[in-house]
C-alpha cells in the first residue's frame, strides 16, 4: 500500500504547477495580453474571475488597439512600400516545418499547393498524397507557429487547383479543389470551414463530376465555378445546384468571368459568350449545348497597342469579387517599340439590351510597361486587391517580382505602375511554389517540400 502511495506521489509532483496563471501580478498579467490577439483576450476572460478582471484594464486594449490599427493600415503601407522601393525587404522571417499530431492517421506528405486566404492568419496546403490542411499562422509578425495544422482532411487524389471565396456570411472560407478520379473524369468539390469555431471541419456543400480528365481553364466567382474542357465551357451554381453548357471552337487558355458573361482566352485572341439561363443540374434542359453566336473580332484595339501577346494565363482574382468589386482582364505582350508591357482592360456592363451584342464587354483602360524579365516567365500570379490599388506577382528567374497600379477610373494611353523585386530564391532553391496577401502585407513560400517560409513586410505599429 506504501508502496502504490509512493507511485501515486511521484506521478502527481511533476504536473502541480508551483502557481497557478491568476496568481501572476496584475502588471504581469497586462504586460502577457499585450502579445496576445484581441479574440485571444476576449476568450480569456472565460478562464476565471481574476483573468477577466485583467482583460478589462485599459492598458490591455490600447496595446490590442494596435493590433487592429495594424491590420487596418497595412494594405495602404504596403502599396506605399511597394511604390519607393525597387527591392522590398521583409521585416521578419518565420520557418514553418509541417507536421501531423501523432495519433492522426497517415502522414502530410510533400506539399504542393498553397493559398493564404487574405488577412494572412490561415494558410490552406494540399500535398501530393491528397492531404489538405489549413494552418493558423497568427496576424502578426511575433506570433509563435503551431507546426500542427488547424484541421486536415484526406482527399481522394491531389487537387490541381485551390480556389477560395468568403462564406456568405463572411464568417468562414469556401474551398473549391477539382482533381482526376479514375481515367476520364474530374472531381469538383466544394468545402465550407469555419476556422475560428471551437472544433472547425471540412464541410462538404456541394459536389460535382465532370466526364473529362483535364480541366484547361477555370474561374470561381461568388457561387459560381465556371470550367472548360472538351470545347465546352459550363457554369456551375453550387448553391442552387443549376448549370449551362456552351460549346466553344477554340482550347481556352484562360477565362475571366462576370455573372452575365464569359471572357475566354485562346492562342489567337479573346472571345465573349454571354452565359445562358442555368437550369436544374440533371435537368434535360441543363444537359442542352447552347450554340453561341461566332464572336466578333472586338479586341483589334488590344492587340493594336500590343504588338505580341502572350499565352500565359493571367488568374481571375477569386476572393474579391462582388458587384461593388470591377471585374480586371489584363493582357500581357510586346508594344510595337519592343517594350514588355500589359493591357489593362475593365469587364463593363453593355447597356440597352442590344441582341446583337454581349451583355459585358472588356474596355481597355490603358497600358503600362514593366521589365524586360516579366515576358519570359512561366506563369503571372493571381490579380489581388488592396485597397485602391491592384497588385500582381510572377516568378522571373530566382525572383519573384510585385507590380502595383491604381485600379484605372478612366481610359489613357498608357498608366503609371510600379514593378518591384519583393522575394529572391536561396541558393540552390527550385520550389516556386508561393502565395501573396498584400491586405496583411505577407508572403509565404515553400523552401523545400517539407518547410514553408512565412515573410512579414509590414512592421507593427508600436
Amino acid at each position: 500500500m506504501n508502496a502504490q502511495k509512493d507511485e501515486h506521489t511521484i506521478h502527481k509532483s511533476p504536473c502541480t504547477p508551483a502557481f497557478t496563471l491568476g496568481e501572476f501580478p496584475m502588471d504581469t498579467l497586462i504586460h502577457l495580453q499585450s502579445f496576445m490577439e484581441p479574440l485571444d483576450i476576449i476568450a480569456l476572460r472565460q478562464a476565471s474571475k481574476i483573468l477577466a478582471l485583467a482583460t478589462l484594464q485599459r492598458t490591455v486594449w490600447l496595446s490590442a488597439l494596435r493590433h487592429l490599427e495594424h491590420a487596418a493600415t497595412s494594405p495602404a503601407r504596403f502599396i506605399a512600400q511597394i511604390s519607393k522601393d525597387c527591392l522590398v525587404p521583409a521585416f521578419s522571417t518565420r520557418l514553418l516545418q509541417p507536421r501531423l499530431p501523432k495519433l492522426t492517421p497517415g502522414n502530410l506528405g510533400e506539399l504542393l499547393l498553397m493559398r493564404l486566404v487574405p488577412g494572412g492568419r490561415y494558410l490552406i496546403t494540399t500535398s501530393d498524397i491528397g492531404r489538405m490542411s489549413i494552418w493558423d499562422l497568427g496576424y502578426g509578425p511575433a506570433a509563435i507557429l503551431n507546426p500542427y495544422p488547424l484541421l486536415s482532411t484526406v482527399l481522394a487524389h491531389a487537387p490541381n487547383q485551390i480556389f477560395i471565396q468568403p462564406t456568405k456570411d463572411g464568417k468562414g472560407i469556401r474551398i473549391l479543389v477539382y482533381f482526376p478520379i479514375f481515367i476520364s473524369q474530374t472531381q469538383i468539390t466544394v468545402f465550407e470551414v469555419y476556422p475560428a469555431a471551437r472544433q472547425p471541419t471540412f464541410r462538404v456543400v456541394a459536389e460535382r463530376r465532370v466526364p473529362s480528365p483535364i480541366i484547361k481553364a477555370s474561374a470561381l466567382t461568388p457561387d459560381r465555378f465556371t470550367y472548360h474542357c472538351d470545347f465546352l465551357i459550363t457554369t456551375w451554381d453550387f448553391v442552387e445546384d443549376t448549370s449551362a453548357v456552351c460549346h466553344v471552337y477554340q482550347s481556352m487558355l484562360n477565362m475571366t468571368v462576370t455573372p452575365t458573361t464569359i471572357i475566354g482566352q485562346h492562342a489567337e485572341g479573346i472571345v465573349v459568350i454571354d452565359i445562358p439561363p442555368l437550369h436544374p443540374t440533371g435537368t434535360p434542359a441543363a444537359e442542352v449545348i447552347v450554340e453561341p453566336i461566332t464572336p466578333l473580332p472586338m479586341f483589334s484595339h488590344i492587340h493594336a497597342v500590343l504588338g505580341d501577346v502572350s499565352d500565359l494565363c493571367t488568374a481571375q482574382s477569386d476572393w474579391h469579387s462582388g458587384p461593388d468589386v470591377p471585374v480586371v482582364l489584363d493582357c500581357f505582350g510586346i508594344l510595337v517599340d519592343g517594350t514588355n508591357a500589359y493591357a489593362r482592360c475593365l469587364i463593363k456592363s453593355v447597356p440597352g439590351g442590344d441582341p446583337d451584342l454581349p451583355r459585358a464587354l472588356p474596355v481597355l483602360m490603358g497600358v503600362t510597361r514593366v521589365p524586360p524579365e516579366t515576358w519570359d516567365v512561366d506563369f503571372y500570379g493571381r490579380l489581388h486587391f488592396a485597397g485602391t490599388h491592384l497588385v500582381r506577382t510572377w516568378p522571373t528567374g530566382p525572383s519573384v517580382m510585385i507590380n502595383v497600379a491604381a485600379v484605372p477610373a478612366r481610359r489613357q494611353i498608357e498608366f503609371e505602375s510600379r514593378t518591384s523585386l519583393l522575394w529572391e530564391l536561396p541558393p540552390q532553391g527550385e520550389f516556386w511554389v508561393y502565395d501573396l496577401d498584400p491586405m496583411s502585407g505577407r508572403f509565404v513560400t515553400m523552401a523545400s517540400p517539407t518547410e514553408i517560409r512565412i515573410l512579414d513586410y509590414m512592421l507593427p505599429n508600436m
